[in-house]
């Protein structure tokens, strides 16, 4: 049986948490201090990606643009490691 991937759900319920606060511009930055391991790990690694910035203050803000290329290529990524499996599955069946 599959299970969910953790990385994915914590980025996206941390981008959620920003979204829901109308927190996409400086302006609009606000403190964040996530509840979960996980979300602090995901909080991590956007703040890495540049998918959430900061005024300066201690406060952040959701850059739009750069999360939906964040998850642009995470798709990208996915689809490439799935189509590599099945050519090595399909170059294993014909030997």
């Amino acid at each position: 049986m599959a299970t969910p991937r953790v990385r994915p759900i914590a980025e996206r319920r941390v981008a959620e948490d920003f979204l829901a606060r109308g927190a996409t511009g400086m302006a609009d930055a606000m403190a964040y201090a996530p509840t979960r391991a996980s979300r602090q790990r995901a909080f991590e690694r956007l703040k890495g990606a540049d998918v959430l910035r900061t005024d300066g203050k201690g406060r952040w803000w959701l850059d739009e643009a750069q999360w939906k290329r964040h998850r642009s290529n995470r798709r990208t990524r996915v689809v490439l490691t799935m189509l590599a499996v099945a050519a090595a599955g399909a170059f294993a069946a014909l030997r």
